[in-house]
């Protein structure tokens, strides 16, 4: 580059010690940042060099500098990101993407890939669907009987859709409580909107959706190796599309993504030692078990507040581990809570607990609806979930309301065409039948979370807003806390109260 080297069309100041930077591709950023392990020099006076060293390729454009990743930023990458595996470097670049018209079967599987990724989906709760906007397989393009069933399926799902949305909006209308100054026209888009909150149970995971997704380079290749292992086809084809999309933002980043032999052989082997044992196993049934969330392993409260106490004692104080516990140790059961007390009681609702908290790990299992799953999925903030494959063997939610309204008898009728139609294509095309579930069904979700995790949760999902359906899960967990573990689940839930004068969300 010949000329001077005007930094401000990069850099937010000169002169200050914290600056942005931009219009620079993000795999440039990332090797920026990257030299200050390997040079004294700062950010700015890096980038300055590789401008004068003409090492980037920048040009004037309308409506500001157009720039790309050079030879210098490729190498560089392939020696210490590909070459050496130091894939830290990988996370100062980041890609948005846009993603569109896929399943909600693939939006979850994308969405469980890589837990570093942020996500903003197209909302059931409060948009309409429209006909026609479902996920066909290509694999049952063998299986002609199957596709016809399977289509069948899916328009039907639609019109109780329909049907169950015209019933509950009659229903509402008549019973939800007017708010004090709320319009006509405000009513009926209120009213509107919590029908669609219930309709879509009948929805299944074949339902077409929109997401928004950011991601740093490293989380994006793992995820992307995710996708590429999929059981289900559609993954893999969604995982090929956006490695096209990525690599043109972070191109060397991402470059030997493969499907992972470990994952993929590693399920072949447990399915296939699964399948040698199903004989024994339950048979297909419709269980009227109803949803349950509940607590597998809580640690014990007195040692619960001996670790809680050592861990504030640590983190207020230059004492030794040994000389925490010791101390601890020696408190009364009613001192140790009024320690802990005295960490928790000043949480405001958007508050989240002392980082010490994190060392109380407690085990969850979860059998709730693929609606309630799919709210869980996202919005967590350091959750570690198990769950199990999409099934219609474990029953399924009537929302309430549907019961009210009087409408359970088309519901259930179609949750049970679904359950038949899975069992049936389970049978020649097993990839398929997955998408044949419904939001209702239950889906088998197991959960390790601190008690850190535990105030996010249940301080976002038991608030006035939450939805009922993960709402009533978190108020069962919420309950059993507090039975077991009094002091430590005091200031769980906060959200549920007015925010204090001054305050925000």
């Amino acid at each position: 580059m010949k000329g001077q080297i005007d930094l401000t069309r990069y850099v937010s100041n000169l002169d200050r010690n914290v600056y942005t930077i931009y219009n620079l591709p993000e795999e440039v950023i990332a090797v920026i940042f990257a030299y200050v392990s390997r040079s004294p020099l700062s950010f700015r006076d890096n980038l300055k060099k590789l401008l004068e060293d003409d090492e980037l390729a920048v040009s004037d454009a309308a409506g500001g500098i157009t720039s790309f990743y050079s030879e210098k930023a490729a190498r560089f990458h392939e020696k210490w990101v590909v070459g050496y595996g130091h894939s830290s470097v990988a996370e100062h670049a980041v890609a948005h993407i846009g993603i569109e018209r896929i399943s909600r079967l693939a939006s979850a599987e994308l969405e469980l890939a890589n837990s570093f990724n942020s996500f903003t989906e197209y909302s059931q709760r409060y948009q309409r669907p429209r006909r026609g906007d479902w996920y066909l397989p290509p694999e049952l393009q063998d299986h002609p009987e199957a596709q016809s069933l399977y289509a069948d399926l899916q328009e039907k799902a639609y019109d109780t859709y329909e049907r169950l949305l015209s019933g509950l909006i009659g229903h509402l209308a008549d019973r939800l409580p007017r708010h004090d100054g709320e319009s006509e026209k405000r009513f009926r888009i209120r009213v509107e909107k919590t029908a669609f909150e219930d309709a879509r149970y009948v929805l299944t995971l074949a339902t077409l959706t929109n997401l928004g997704m950011t991601g740093n380079g490293r989380a994006l290749r793992d995820t992307l190796i995710r996708l590429l292992s999929s059981r289900y086809p559609e993954c893999r084809q969604l995982a090929r599309e956006m490695e096209r999309e990525i690599g043109r933002v972070i191109p060397t980043l991402l470059k030997h993504v493969k499907p992972s032999p470990y994952i993929m052989d590693t399920r072949e082997s447990l399915e296939k030692r699964w399948k040698e044992t199903k004989a024994s196993a339950r048979a297909f049934s419709e269980p009227a078990g109803r949803p349950s969330a509940r607590f597998l392993r809580l640690p014990d409260y007195e040692d619960a507040l001996t670790q809680a106490a050592v861990s504030l004692l640590i983190e207020n104080s230059t004492l030794s581990y040994e000389e925490a516990e010791e101390k601890a140790r020696a408190l009364s059961r009613s001192e140790k809570e009024e320690l802990i007390d005295e960490a928790l009681k000043r949480l405001r609702f958007f508050d989240n607990p002392l980082d010490s908290f994190q060392h109380l790990v407690y085990r969850l299992e979860l059998k709730i609806s693929e609606a309630n799953w799919h709210q869980l999925l996202r919005h967590n903030r350091r959750t570690h979930f198990t769950w199990g494959l999409p099934t219609t063997e474990l029953g399924y939610t009537i929302p309430p309301r549907i019961r009210d309204a009087g409408l359970a008898d088309p519901f259930s009728r179609l949750v049970e065409q679904a359950t038949e139609t899975y069992r049936k294509i389970r049978e020649v095309c097993p990839a398929a039948a997955p998408y044949c579930v419904t939001n209702a069904h239950h889906r088998q979700v197991t959960a390790t979370v601190t008690l850190w995790e535990l105030y996010h949760l249940i301080n976002l999902r038991t608030s006035p807003e939450a939805q009922w359906d993960i709402r009533t899960a978190f108020e069962e967990l919420l309950s059993e806390l507090k039975r077991h573990h009094p002091v430590l689940a005091r200031y769980a839930r906060r959200r549920a109260e007015d925010p204090p004068a001054g305050g925000g969300a």
